[in-house]
């Protein structure tokens, strides 16, 4: 299948929605959907309708393009270690949210479907109500729920790709479930630490003591905290890239200032936007480079440019 690359992880909870809807759509049809149908059935534009068909290929699905109408197919999920590009420790996360919550048909179509998509590790129907016990989300919503201090061994940091055990307050999950919210007392810091980067989370006896520290992390639409160095960046947006921005960041598509039109102008929008690195916005930008103009602040511009010249190196 040809389509355009994926350029960045799709973690957010209206993809990963909108990525059912798909999956259920090829698989409900027997002619097959072309991509225009794919887009206006789902709602979305033609480039984010490829995007997403090459989420679910990725992810181990098989697709069938034909040749003569273009239309797609699914044939069937390979054995693979994701299940729409989740790991074994994020379907266990579901799998244990489902089994918690109120017995329904619905709900248990649910379990049996995620029951039967495979991991290296051995089918899913296999993992006993133990290993989800211990978990490492249901390890820490034991812990939250009890007030008490964790251990995370062997947590992987990604900044200096060394593994050290942290001792935390863990207090909320983020809102995808992918990471805990804690308070970390020798850094005198809240921190949100990756569910698949922790090793095992051991509960200690010791119960809260810095509760009145906890707090919600604010953050930015690509994941990142917003803290006192959040940087502002001013762009303006045509019709493509601003599209694109109301489809993957739903919560802030009302930042979006439309922008009054001249004759013979193509429609254009105003975002001015906080977030707490130029790493996440750096990737978006570079991928709709010719439909976004940067009008600041420099410090971003400088460090595209940088992130492009060490690209070409």
């Amino acid at each position: 299948m040809t389509s355009p690359k994926i350029g960045r992880k799709q973690s957010d909870a209206g993809k990963l929605l909108r990525l059912f809807r798909l999956l259920n759509l090829l698989w409900n049809t027997t002619s097959g959907l072309r991509v225009e149908e794919i887009a206006v059935q789902q709602e979305i534009s033609k480039r984010t309708a490829y995007r997403d068909l090459q989420i679910l290929e990725q992810s181990g699905f098989v697709l069938r393009q034909d040749e003569r109408s273009g239309r797609f197919r699914l044939n069937q999920a390979r054995d693979s270690g994701s299940i729409l590009g989740f790991n074994r420790a994020e379907a266990e996360i579901l799998l244990h949210a489902l089994a918690a919550s109120a017995p329904t048909k619905e709900r248990d179509r649910l379990l049996t479907k995620l029951r039967s998509l495979g991991t290296p590790a051995g089918r899913l129907n296999k993992a006993s109500n133990t290993t989800l016990a211990h978990s490492p989300y249901s390890r820490l919503h034991e812990a939250i729920q009890r007030q008490q201090c964790v251990i995370l061994m062997a947590y992987r940091s990604a900044n200096s790709h060394t593994e050290r055990n942290r001792s935390i307050e863990p207090y909320a999950f983020t809102q995808d479930l992918s990471a805990v919210i804690a308070y970390e007392p020798s850094a005198s810091a809240n921190k949100t630490f990756k569910l698949d980067r922790i090793g095992e989370v051991r509960i200690l006896p010791e119960r809260w003591k810095n509760e009145h520290r906890h707090h919600g992390m604010v953050r930015d639409p690509f994941g990142m905290p917003l803290g006192s160095d959040a940087i502002e960046v001013h762009l303006r947006l045509g019709e493509l890239s601003a599209q694109l921005f109301r489809e993957e960041f739903p919560a802030f598509a009302p930042l979006l200032q439309k922008l009054s039109k001249h004759p013979n102008e193509n429609p254009s929008w105003e975002l001015r936007l906080r977030v707490g690195n130029l790493q996440g916005i750096g990737r978006f930008v570079l991928g709709l480079i010719d439909d976004i103009q940067i009008l600041g602040p420099v410090a971003f511009k400088k460090y595209l440019r940088t992130s492009v010249g060490q690209k070409l190196r």
